[in-house]
């Protein structure tokens, strides 16, 4: 299990989307919640998958969460993921090396998310995990997401129209009609020990557009174990101050504030910082002066705006520990950057 689970803000817009269509009042409920406003205006914002897992179940109470996770994963699609893993999946010639892709990156949209692939004998078993939250009453919501952006890829190299042979869940919810609608010829099972779709060997070889031949593929697909490539993984600080980051035009997010965030106990959040070397406080200064130095680099925007969006309501308060921590003014920071344009 991730220490620190995350995920991309913009996998929430997809929910939202759906709370509103059925009713819910979502800028109510998200200020109830304490999850930061950027949020829900900035999609590369990561915040607390726990945090988001909870609110979601409990807006959600007035449908089935299984029907609600559907509905929901229905209006993702692979432009939902971020640029680079985005380029990254396309870029790659065949459903086999696109799933790889995604197994590679896929920490960069939740680094809870865990892809690995097995030979089933002339298919292959597509599973996702999510460490520590398969006991977790909302998990149906999740699932549908994983499944969808595993389907989407398939379907990249498919057609719009493919369907899996078999989709297993954790999840022992009922199954709506609508999902039977959908997946008509899928065999569907529930309460088992993964998330996971089972898929034709020859379909996974099959190439996307203005792609070649596929022996390759077709070489990869006939090993006994299918390769890994090393994935991308957070460390428990970066993804801390990663989450910090949103919280900061609000002021200084506390220590208690983030230990409820992550459903973890001071004293936990704090052992696991220690661990790293280092401490809360430093944390979020790196985590200001990291986005302080982004903002920087547009010359359009003023210093005491950028003050003010790291958690500094006095411009000078934040000119001084900003040389503190960089050893000069950010005047002076932003004059030594390269003009653009």
């Amino acid at each position: 299990m991730a220490e620190v689970a995350i995920v991309r803000a913009a996998h929430l817009q997809v929910y939202i989307d759906e709370l509103r269509e059925i009713g819910v009042p979502v800028e109510k409920a998200w200020a109830r919640s304490r999850l930061p406003g950027k949020a829900l205006e900035e999609p590369d914002t990561y915040v607390s998958f726990a945090h988001c897992l909870e609110w979601l179940g409990s807006c959600s109470r007035d449908v089935e969460l299984m029907e609600f996770g559907f509905r929901s994963a229905r209006r993702e699609s692979l432009a939902s993921l971020g640029a680079p893993v985005h380029r990254a999946i396309l870029a790659a010639p065949t459903g086999i090396a696109r799933l790889q892709a995604l197994t590679r990156y896929a920490a960069l949209e939740d680094n809870v998310l865990s892809l690995r692939m097995q030979a089933e004998g002339d298919r292959i078993r597509v599973i996702s995990t999510m460490a520590g939250f398969t006991a977790d009453p909302s998990i149906a919501i999740g699932e549908w997401i994983d499944l969808h952006a595993l389907i989407s890829i398939i379907r990249s190299v498919a057609g719009p129209r493919w369907c899996p042979k078999e989709m297993t869940f954790v999840s022992r919810h009922r199954l709506p009609p609508a999902v039977q609608e959908a997946f008509p010829n899928t065999h569907f099972r529930m309460g088992q020990p993964c998330t996971s779709i089972l898929v034709d060997g020859d379909v996974l070889a099959r190439r996307g557009v203005s792609c070649g031949g596929d022996v390759a593929a077709r070489s990869v697909l006939a090993a006994d174990t299918l390769p890994e490539e090393d994935p991308f993984r957070w460390n428990t600080v970066a993804a801390l101050r990663a989450v910090i980051r949103p919280y900061l035009a609000d002021g200084y997010p506390s220590l208690p504030q983030m230990a409820e965030t992550f459903r973890m106990s001071e004293r936990t959040l704090q052992r696991r910082i220690r661990e790293c070397g280092q401490s809360y406080s430093e944390i979020v200064q790196d985590a200001r002066f990291d986005l302080a130095r982004e903002m920087l680099v547009d010359r359009s925007v003023r210093i005491i705006d950028i003050a003010m969006a790291v958690g500094y309501e006095n411009p000078q308060h934040f000119a001084r520990a900003f040389r503190r921590h960089s050893g000069v003014s950010p005047t002076l920071f932003r004059k030594s950057l390269p003009a653009t344009g």
